[in-house]
């Protein structure tokens, strides 16, 4: 299987992207935030389906689009090209798989194209990030070697994670010694219950007896306090009446007196309309008597104002004409200002003449000299240049005298080094002899490791002779049991189970024959190997006994030798970097001089543009181009400021001729200043506009006189109306009688309010209004009061002795059923009894569980365990370079021993972080390359290996590489990992990648 193409429809941050990967091995290098774990994920995802919003994990839907997906594009060994796409549907994604001939098909084609493999179980063995080494970085002890041997059998810690869950929930069931435990707490509580159950036979027949007693209160109580509560309600209405007595008499009186005002007849707050109608009425009359008078005052002012029609019909071309009067003071301003200007013009301009000093005339200097941008930009730069060419001559000066200085230096040094070097000959005798010390010590360590392997081997053959008797005993006392049983079944005629008996003792026997024999095999073969170890451990002993040492002296003159001679060899490097250094420094003087040869012709071009001399440009050219530049600014200032006063005199004298005309139209004919006549033309114009004003301001003024006096009159003839309809009401033609009357309507309005305010707090009492009667009939209702107070007292007495037999029979019942009645406690001990079976139960599951995980692991180990571990022990010998050459299984339980090459057993937890690590990956490497060889699968790795030193990455990468099966696909944002990879394998993803095709 081989990942061909990567389409993202939108995933995450990544949108509308495409990666096409041509080579079994393909990186994607990216700073952090770049999107490597946004496409690894999204490769799960398509595979095996999205996340769903109940799982932890991300589900990386874009944020700026609604589209989310995208499409994998697999090469298939058996089947070819083959095409996944899932886009958002369903919790996990609608998937559409496209084969190359054509098929279609859903989850069920993908299900079988991946060979029902899962996401976990992908992750597991063929998907790496940097979160599996940190997981066994963080474990310790016992833990550390169950994690590996559990990463052996499924590429995971998912059956460490089991067997830990599996013993938890047995230790929160139940141990032997503790309390907290469900099943602990249980059995003691399920004692309790025992031992309560017993007291309560003996109490059961007294207990029947307080319940009845009980009962016969309680009903008897209930009776008195229903007769209780219908007396307090008859108090509360007799007290309720005696408030009320006095205002029920009250209302009687009033309703007698409203009876004798049924016949008065007056308007509605009548009084109160005549008093504001009365006061309008006089308001009225004397706004009317007002208003005649203002008219009479307009009239007489209109007839006494005079105008002049004529001023005012030429009002908008007098001010035209007027309003050009500041900008007369203006222009006469600027012209001022523009003399000062060019008198200035004239001083700066000679003061150019003479800094430049130039023998040409200055027409031809201004038309031919030329000042162009290009020419500027070509002036600046050509002055930098002469700069930078003076300091560069002068930094080569200084630099020529350091290099010839240093090299002096060292190359006395070196003269002095190669006259304290050994001869040739002397130092190759010296490392012999070393030599020849080296080997004899490495024999011996090989020696003693040979002799602890010949111990263990001969253990290993005693201890499998032993094994092979006791089979052979087991195996004879079965055969003679089955053979007893067959025999005894015959006599009593059971056919079949002697047939069984006599067939299970043969098929037993060759069993037991053919494993004798495979044992026998494997005695011989541990024997042969023990002879070879002991015939090389002989050899060792015999080779270094004949070996000589090397003497202190000779050891010492040789490393001081090879420290001489490295310190010789730099000093000679360095004497050829300060050679290099000072022909780099003669070739900047040859550069120099050619720069400064082609800048001296630029510089004549130059002058001949500027019509300057060459002298003055080979010291000043830019500064020489600013001051013409600026001397020609300042002619074409000049002229312009001419044109101006020139256009400022036309533009006076039409505003002085029109001035005149209008002076001489409208006032007396005589001389005067521009500014006087533009004020006596503006005044008298606003003399006539203000008597115009005032005119038409009386006459909007009698207009609004007219109106109000008809609005006046209107108003008053309505008041008139309503007078007449007040008195007509009230059936009278005078404002005495009106008065009268409206003080016997006043009396009568207190009486209804009166009587409403009764009316009110009756509603407001406890007593119905039909009760009120019944009430009035009763002579002393105090006395009644008193009769109903004492029925009460005598009740609640009652009520008080009730509960105190109530309650004393309660302490009595309560008492019995402290440890609860007998039939409640036997119910609540058969009940606590099921509960603790299935609890039982329960904990007998997980028990059962782990039990068979103990013997799935041990039946692991005998059968599939041995093939993964010798890929593995290659693997990790490979990435150690030999340190570590064996993984061995513990006999009993989870984990592994590793052997060194000094034949030494480590656990887990005795090796390095590092070795650890390595370990983890060899058999992560090895369940691939053994159990699911067949699925070839690609391998995707995200930065796994960034603790690794470069020695330990470099032997990674080279094991991955070795796996040729497997596709890799390598996501990393450390640019030296580059370096293990071919560039056409590369792909570098941006900070932000959107819309792109690659």
């Amino acid at each position: 299987m081989e990942l061909r193409k990567i389409t993202i429809y939108g995933y995450g941050k990544l949108e509308n992207i495409t990666f096409s990967i041509h080579s079994p091995i393909h990186v994607f290098y990216g700073e952090n935030e770049a999107g490597k774990s946004t496409i690894m994920s999204f490769i799960h995802s398509i595979l095996f389906g999205f996340p769903t919003k109940q799982q932890t994990e991300l589900r990386y839907e874009p944020k700026l689009q609604h589209k989310y997906g995208g499409k994998l594009e697999i090469h298939f060994p058996e089947i070819g090209l083959a095409t996944i796409e899932r886009v958002k549907g369903k919790s996990s994604g609608d998937v559409t798989v496209t084969l190359e001939d054509g098929r279609r098909g859903q989850e069920e084609l993908l299900t079988e194209l991946l060979a029902g493999i899962d996401k976990g179980l992908y992750q597991s063995i063929f998907s790496f990030n940097l979160h599996g080494l940190q997981n066994v970085q963080q474990l310790r002890g016992e833990e550390l070697g169950r994690f590996l041997f559990s990463t052996g059998a499924v590429g995971s810690d998912r059956l460490l994670k089991v067997e830990n869950e599996l013993q938890k929930e047995l230790d929160i069931r139940y141990k032997p010694s503790g309390k907290k435990p469900a099943i602990n707490e249980k059995l003691q509580a399920l004692r309790d219950k025992h031992s309560q159950l017993k007291s309560a036979e003996k109490e059961n027949n007294q207990y029947e007896h307080l319940l009845t007693k009980k009962r016969k209160l309680e009903k008897e109580k209930q009776l008195i306090e229903a007769d209780l509560k219908k007396e307090e309600h008859e108090k509360r209405l007799l007290e309720e009446w005696i408030k009320i007595r006095g205002i029920v008499q009250e209302k009687v009186v009033l309703e007698q007196k409203l009876a004798t005002y049924k016949e008065l007849h007056f308007p509605q707050n009548g009084l109160t309309r005549w008093e504001a109608l009365k006061e309008k009425l006089l308001s009225i009359e004397a706004e009317i008597r007002n208003v005649e008078a203002r008219a009479l005052e307009i009239d007489q002012e209109l007839s006494s104002i005079p105008t002049q029609e004529e001023l005012l019909s030429a009002e908008h071309n007098i001010l035209l004409a007027v309003e050009k009067f500041p900008v007369y003071e203006q222009l006469q301003n600027r012209q001022t200002q523009v003399e000062n200007q060019m008198k200035k013009i004239e001083e700066e301009i000679d003061s150019l003449k003479s800094k430049l000093h130039l023998p040409i005339e200055e027409e031809i200097l201004l038309k031919e000299s030329n000042t162009s941008i290009f020419l500027k930009e070509q002036c600046a730069q050509a002055a930098s240049k002469q700069r930078r060419l003076k300091e560069q001559k002068e930094e080569l000066d200084e630099r020529l005298k350091a290099e010839q200085a240093a090299l002096e230096s060292l190359e006395e040094a070196v003269k002095i080094d190669k006259q304290k070097l050994l001869p040739k000959e002397e130092r190759a005798r010296l490392e012999e002899h070393v030599q020849s010390d080296h080997q004899v010590r490495w024999n011996k360590e090989k020696a003693e490791l040979l002799s602890r392997e010949i111990s263990q081997l001969e253990a290993q053959g005693k201890l499998e002779e032993k094994r092979m008797k006791q089979n052979t005993l087991i195996t004879s006392g079965l055969s003679i049991f089955l053979l007893l049983v067959g025999t005894g079944a015959l006599v009593f005629g059971q056919w079949v189970l002697t047939i069984i008996c006599f067939t299970v003792c043969v098929v037993y026997f060759f069993v037991f024959l053919s494993g004798r024999k495979l044992a026998k095999n494997e005695i011989r073969k541990k024997e042969h190997k023990l002879a070879l170890v002991k015939e090389e451990h002989a050899q060792l002993l015999v080779t270094f006994e004949k070996g000589q040492g090397v003497s202190r002296y000779e050891a010492q003159k040789l490393e001081e030798d090879t420290t001489r001679r490295e310190k010789f060899t730099q000093l000679q490097f360095k004497l050829e970097q300060q050679n290099e250094s000072y022909e780099r420094v003669l070739q900047g003087f040859e550069k120099w001089e050619a720069n400064f040869l082609s800048h001296q012709k630029l510089l004549r071009q130059l002058a001949n543009e500027l019509k300057i001399p060459y002298e003055l440009a080979t010291q000043q050219i830019y500064d020489a181009f600013l001051l013409i530049e600026e001397w020609k600014a300042k002619d074409r200032e000049r002229n312009s400021y001419l044109q101006e006063l020139k256009e400022i005199h036309q533009e006076r004298e039409q505003i002085i001729s029109k001035i005149s005309y209008f002076f001489e139209q409208f006032m007396e004919n005589e001389k005067d200043t521009i500014a006087n006549m533009c004020y006596r033309l503006k005044t008298a114009l606003t003399e006539e506009k203000k008597k115009r004003d005032r005119i038409e301001a009386l006459q909007r003024k009698k207009a609004d006189l007219s109106e109000a006096m008809d609005k006046y009159q209107t108003e008053y003839n309505r008041y008139l109306e309503e007078k007449n309809d007040l008195f007509s009401i009230a059936g009278v033609t005078e404002e005495e009688k009106f008065h009268e009357k409206a003080a016997m309507e006043m009396e009568k309005g207190k009486y209804k309010e009166r009587l409403a305010t009764i009316n009110g707090q009756l509603e407001m009492a406890n007593i119905a209004k039909n009760h009120i009667p019944v009430y009035q009939q009763i002579l002393d209702p105090e006395l009644q009061l008193e009769e109903k107070k004492g029925i009460l007292d005598r009740l609640a007495s009652r009520i008080q002795e009730l509960v105190e037999e109530v309650a004393a029979t309660n302490f009595s019942i309560s008492r019995i059923e402290s440890g609860g009645t007998y039939t409640d406690l036997l119910h609540t001990f058969k009940q606590f009894q099921s509960e603790f079976k299935e609890d039982v139960r329960e904990w007998a599951k997980f028990a059962v569980a782990k039990q068979l995980l103990a013997k799935t692991i041990e039946q692991y180990k005998q059968k599939q365990l041995p093939a993964m571990l010798q890929k593995a022990e290659e693997n990790l010998a490979f990435l150690t370079e030999g340190k570590y050459i064996r993984i061995v299984p513990k006999e009993e339980g989870a984990g592994f021993l590793v052997e060194s090459h000094h034949h030494l057993f480590y656990e887990a937890k005795e090796l390095s972080q590092g070795t650890t690590e390595q370990l983890y990956l060899s058999i992560r490497i090895a369940l691939a390359q053994t159990f699911y060889q067949n699925f070839g699968f690609p391998f995707i790795i995200d930065d796994s290996f960034v603790n690794f030193d470069e020695k330990r990455t470099d032997k990674v990468i080279q094991l991955l590489k070795k796996c040729e099966q497997n596709q890799l696909i390598f996501f990393t944002c450390h640019r030296h990992l580059l370096k293990y990879f071919p560039d056409e394998s590369l792909h570098v993803l941006p900070a932000e990648e959107r819309e792109t095709s690659l």
